[in-house]
């Protein structure tokens, strides 16, 4: 009896985090012709515009209540444009979790087609019914230790409807004892208005660059 219960214990994260993995990977779409797919989104008081060409590219369009920016990987490097003080830096990685950062959940998984960078090195996965007001939900929560917010462990939230739509995303984190939230709703554009052209972007020619030994 005791070694059935412990290897039920045993089994349970990892049926969560199969269970997990399946509803979120519904959530990339089929993608078409070049591989192309768009979303929109808004975090108060941020709204944003996300291009993904599947595994290869992505493209970000951030507006804030004063300026925006617009954070480009082609795949060969990064590139991102600070439009109220015309400035801009590059790099030649995809810095860590910058996509995540950005663009939420659902823009990873754009990008990806699946969870596997969100589940990867998860530290804890948790899958639950629960109602987001009136409507019926799976949420899925995934814990994860960030390199963006000095080691601090962060939380995940997926709140995804019977009909396999992401109806909210949540990202929650601890600073210095304070709860932060940032809390995304999404629209997914079909048929996308993708270009191959928005993933060579460019800076305005008298942007600065914020790097001067950058080449």
């Amino acid at each position: 009896m005791k070694m059935l219960l412990l290897l039920l214990l045993c089994l349970a994260p990892q049926d969560q985090a199969a269970e997990a993995r399946k509803l979120l990977d519904a959530l990339a779409p089929s993608v078409k012709d070049q591989g192309y797919s768009q979303i929109e989104w808004e975090n108060v008081p941020t709204k944003g515009v996300g291009h993904f060409n599947r595994g290869k590219a992505w493209y970000l369009d951030q507006t804030f209540v004063k300026g925006g920016q617009i954070s480009v990987w082609d795949g060969q490097g990064f590139i991102q444009y600070l439009k109220s003080g015309n400035r801009f830096y590059r790099d030649r990685q995809e810095a860590a979790d910058m996509l995540l950062t950005f663009g939420g959940g659902l823009a990873e998984i754009h990008y990806t087609g699946n969870a596997e960078r969100l589940l990867r090195d998860a530290k804890k996965v948790l899958v639950k019914k629960e109602k987001l007001g009136d409507v019926d939900c799976t949420h899925v929560q995934i814990t994860r230790k960030s390199s963006l917010e000095g080691g601090n462990d962060y939380e995940l939230h997926f709140w995804i409807g019977t009909d396999q739509v992401l109806k909210q995303y949540q990202r929650r984190s601890t600073f210095q004892g304070k709860v932060h939230e940032v809390t995304f709703t999404y629209k997914v554009v079909d048929p996308p208005t993708t270009t191959d052209e928005l993933f060579k972007f460019k800076p305005p020619a008298d942007a600065k660059n914020m790097r001067s030994n950058d080449r």
